[in-house]
């Protein structure tokens, strides 16, 4: 996400919702968005305006790319 540009932190959450299984969620705080830190920065997912999908599907490339750089595969 770092690879994104703009990206101030990247932030991991859990939820196991009690069974045997795991969710694991990654949100990229933009730079100079402080009012996005802790637990509020989900939350601004259901607020901000939603991207372009050409923009999104972009990021999402980058991101693959940036995370198969150590080995695997790019599934986008």
């Amino acid at each position: 996400m770092r690879e994104l540009g703009g990206i101030a932190r990247v932030h991991t959450s859990r939820y196991g919702d009690g069974a045997a299984h795991l969710h694991l969620f990654q949100f990229a705080r933009p730079l100079g968005m402080l009012q996005l830190r802790g637990s509020n920065l989900p939350l601004w997912d259901d607020v901000l305006p939603r991207l372009p999908e050409e923009v999104w599907a972009g990021s999402a490339r980058t991101i693959a790319a940036a995370m198969a750089k150590g080995g695997g595969t790019a599934h986008v």
